[in-house]
């Protein structure tokens, strides 16, 4: 089968994605897609250069049989810019990364036109798949009262097709450079000063904020830590978290093993030495760096809530999610209990293999042949 996987985002966790579905999958599986920039203006604008992107694929390649669309861009728009061109027996696969429906935005600051073309585009495809329950459930719940707002009711009759498109699909991980564990030995040489991973974005859903109090208190407690800070930096224009990123480095120096927005192989050199990977965010659909850390060997300390209590399996729920409000107590008694925790953990880090190419990808490619043979069959 011949699957066109187009990118509006193809850079970061997205080219990622695309990559190791194109590597892992059993069909022929090309990708079309735009540079990782300017979101806003995909969602609304990225459809046209996209549709050309698939003229011309069809133009050297022939006809796909099933395009799969990553969803930051207005699918239904995609489709008319391609109509005289891509076969209408084409499948249409929507991957929903993130969704604007229920993405946390300041008050006041919901845009009430991204997430309309989110619908729009739900309702275009032939299947909707979401990274992780947590996301689903956050649309379907959403997704009734923003019909409601819309200025009438034409919209009503099609929910209901709309979420019986809705599954859930987890985003394929490529775990195969990780050593499964990490580098146990060098950790247990070294309990007196255990590594604090931060791999996530500098932005305010991440909560940085919260990251740096809960280290004051790791500090105030008298106890020693090394640092590796891997966030993405800082968008342009985020003083918040260009002033908590400039704290960090200032206040936290002389923890610091190792900080910036690493190349991949230097990040992965990190991430099998650290100890602890943390998360105080307050969005999570997925959690790809946590997926990674962990398979790395590094023991979790992550919010009780969002995607998490679906990364971490049940049996450890209780030694690695804290409830809220605990993160700083959580987190001193994690750097003085390392080694404790590590035999806690024990299997952990092996658990996160169900997330690797190696098995995701089969997943992928059964169920989107399934989808192509109801429609060809219809």
């Amino acid at each position: 089968m011949k699957i066109l996987l187009v990118e509006p985002w193809l850079s970061g966790s997205h080219r990622a994605w695309a990559e190791g579905y194109r590597a892992s999958s059993g069909h022929d599986v090309d990708v079309v897609g735009l540079p990782g920039q300017l979101w806003r203006w995909r969602l609304r604008g990225g459809a046209l250069p996209l549709a050309e992107s698939i003229t011309n694929w069809i133009d050297r390649n022939g006809q796909p049989d099933l395009l799969l669309v990553s969803g930051l861009v207005d699918v239904a728009e995609l489709l008319g810019l391609a109509r005289r061109n891509l076969s209408p027996d084409a499948g249409v696969v929507i991957y929903q990364h993130e969704s604007q429906l229920v993405y946390p935005v300041a008050e006041g600051n919901f845009d009430n036109g991204a997430a309309l073309r989110n619908w729009m585009s739900w309702c275009a495809a032939d299947l909707v798949l979401f990274n992780s329950y947590h996301h689903l459930r956050a649309v379907t719940s959403a997704l009734p009262g923003f019909i409601r707002s819309l200025p009438d009711d034409t919209h009503q009759p099609s929910i209901e097709n709309v979420l019986s498109k809705f599954e859930v699909f987890p985003v394929g991980v490529d775990l195969g450079p990780i050593p499964a564990g990490g580098d146990r030995r060098a950790r247990a040489e070294r309990e007196d000063r255990p590594i604090i991973l931060w791999p996530h974005r500098w932005e305010r859903d991440k909560d940085p904020g919260a990251f740096l109090t809960a280290l004051d208190k790791v500090r105030d407690a008298g106890l020693d830590f090394g640092l590796v800070l891997a966030g993405q930096d800082p968008p342009s224009g985020s003083t918040m978290a260009t002033e908590e990123r400039e704290r960090a480095e200032k206040d936290f120096a002389d923890h610091i093993v190792a900080s910036g927005d690493f190349d991949r192989d230097t990040y992965l050199r990190h991430l099998v030495e650290a100890d602890l990977v943390v998360s105080c965010a307050r969005h999570e659909f997925f959690g790809v760096a946590v997926v990674e850390a962990v398979a790395a060997g590094c023991v979790p300390l992550l919010p009780d809530a969002l995607s998490y209590p679906e990364l971490i399996r049940p049996p450890w729920h209780r030694t690695v999610l804290y409830e809220p409000g605990t993160f700083g107590t959580r987190l001193v008694d994690a750097v003085k209990r390392i080694g404790e925790l590590r035999n806690e953990t024990i299997g952990l880090a092996e658990s996160m293999g169900r997330y690797d190419w190696g098995s995701v990808g089969q997943i992928y490619d059964d169920r989107l042949a399934a989808v192509q043979s109801r429609l060809a069959a219809a």
